[in-house]
């Protein structure tokens, strides 16, 4: 497009009044700022505004800034939340990241330390202490009933004799 065409004029004379526009805007904000006193009374005005403007929004938070008890209660209630989430996200990330961090130890620990150095884990030692247990009482069991058959035939053994003594005794 060329500058020097008519459509190339008019539209240049309509950016340059778009820009003296802006600049016209901004320069009775500045007007109006001065005219406030100073930049910060200017902004506390404004700021003033936005929340009148959001509590108007929001009037249940326009009820809690009039009653401070009620405020104090929540703003507790809500710290009492926040502190129990981060302590939740804590100890899942400590749970987390924990075995990960020591996944190389144990692997070192496990290349280089024989099998029999190696402590077993104890939910696995007492498992083989049951089973151990458990072998033994099947031997006592065992080695009990040995123990009757004997005792039963020595009774056998003695009562014969003694029956043998008596049927002795009766013919003499």
């Amino acid at each position: 497009m060329n500058p020097l065409t008519p459509t190339g004029i008019s539209e240049r004379i309509q950016q340059i009044e778009g820009t003296l526009s802006s600049v016209g805007e901004k320069m009775k904000e500045t007007a109006t700022l001065h005219k406030a006193g100073s930049l910060g009374d200017a902004l506390t005005a404004s700021v003033q505004n936005s929340v009148r403007s959001w509590i108007d929004v929001h009037p249940i938070f326009a009820w809690i800034l009039l009653h401070p008890l009620w405020s104090m209660g929540i703003a507790i209630l809500v710290l009492w939340i926040a502190f129990s989430l981060l302590t939740v996200l804590v100890d899942a990330t400590v749970q987390l990241i924990s075995p990960i961090l020591k996944l190389p130890l144990t692997g070192f620990k496990r290349l280089l330390l024989p099998r029999r150095f190696v402590k077993a884990d104890s939910s696995q030692r007492l498992m083989e202490v049951l089973d151990r247990l458990e072998a033994l009482r099947q031997e006592q069991d065992g080695l009990l009933k040995q123990v009757r058959t004997m005792l039963a035939s020595e009774l056998n053994v003695k009562e014969k004799s003694v029956s043998a003594d008596q049927t002795l005794s009766s013919k003499r």
